[in-house]
């Protein structure tokens, strides 16, 4: 360890813009996240559509 620290914290702070950058990085990787999640979770209309089309294409081929 070094011998000049002393405890205080005013020596070890990190710089406003470091941190403005840190936070504005992970604010980013949240959002792209968020959006991968909200985008996989979505409903898939296509599969509805088919899931209730063949009940009633089967009936109309029986009738």
């Amino acid at each position: 360890m070094s011998d000049d620290f002393d405890g205080d914290t005013e020596d070890n702070e990190i710089p406003d813009d470091m941190t403005d950058d840190v936070e504005e990085r992970i604010q980013q990787e949240v959002d792209d996240r968020m959006g991968d999640i909200y985008e996989d979770s979505r409903p898939r209309s296509g599969g509805c559509l088919l899931i209730l089309a063949l009940p009633v294409l089967g009936l109309w081929l029986m009738g």
